[in-house]
């Protein structure tokens, strides 16, 4: 089973809104995939519809979420997921300076968030960098694979707000929102390639 980490050294960068959206993207169109929701504070969870409760319950689209509180208690998590015979797992991690051990690590960095880049750790065999929140793609990091930048979008961060995941808002007349779709396939494909390589394996 593949581990998908969204993570970075920093809080508040969108790890939680763009693993959810994630998930729910690779279930229909990738792999077989759950959710483990590593934070003290769940929100990935109650964004896929699920309590906070620790345990694995069904989220969203019959998608499995695993509510864990902590990285210390991966995996269990994990190993739940493997009996389940999915083919990978979305970790949203809360802010640390090193992973645990991941497959594909999607750092999510913002802006003010830059300064910290070269302080995170991530042994992955896959790294993707994603710049959050801001214009353009502006920085490297380590043998990143890819670099994708999302802007800041008022209809993500009102989706947020009414727990919904992003990828679930439609607002054709706010052109924000459409470039941080396509910001956000754009990462999808990267994604996609990587898992669909690593499940012919």
């Amino acid at each position: 089973m593949i581990r998908i980490g969204f993570c970075f050294v920093k809080g508040s960068t969108g790890k939680t809104v763009l693993a959810s959206s994630a998930v729910l993207y690779m279930a229909a169109a990738v792999a077989s995939v759950g959710l483990t929701d590593a934070s003290p504070v769940p929100m990935a969870a109650r964004l896929m519809a699920v309590d906070a409760v620790e345990g694995v319950h069904a989220g969203r689209e019959e998608v499995p979420v695993a509510v864990v509180r902590s990285p210390d208690r991966l995996d269990s998590a994990l190993r739940t997921f493997e009996e389940m015979k999915l083919d990978a797992a979305v970790i949203d991690l809360p802010p640390m300076a090193k992973t645990p051990r991941l497959d594909i690590a999607v750092v999510v960095a913002d802006p003010p968030g830059l300064e910290f880049i070269n302080e995170f750790k991530s042994d992955a065999k896959h790294i993707i960098l994603i710049l959050n929140m801001a214009e353009e793609k502006t920085v490297k990091y380590k043998d990143a694979a890819a670099t994708v930048a999302l802007p800041y979008s008022p209809v993500v961060a009102r989706a947020y707000a009414r727990k919904i995941p992003p990828i679930l808002a439609h607002s054709p007349k706010a052109p924000r929102h459409g470039e941080w779709r396509r910001g956000f396939f754009k990462l999808m494909s990267q994604l996609e390639r990587v898992v669909k390589r690593e499940v012919r394996r």
